[in-house]
């Protein structure tokens, strides 16, 4: 059984047959988790692919270039 740590609460996350890309639950704080690596096996929060954080990019410059 692979053990992890919850980026969130530390709690101990874990998995009997770890899969790279599943996605898991924290027991303690329910936290959804991604498993990132299997071996060294780890856990992470989930890679949000449809985030609109690069619309946010405001390429115009008020510094006059510089």
């Amino acid at each position: 059984m692979s053990k992890a740590y919850c980026p969130n609460c530390d709690a101990v996350v874990t998995v009997d047959s770890p899969r790279l890309g599943a996605l898991v639950r924290c027991p303690d704080c329910f936290e959804e988790l991604e498993i990132i690596s299997v071996d060294p096996f780890d856990v992470d929060y989930p890679a949000d692919f449809d985030s609109d954080w690069d619309d946010d990019w405001d390429d115009s410059s008020d510094d006059g270039g510089y």
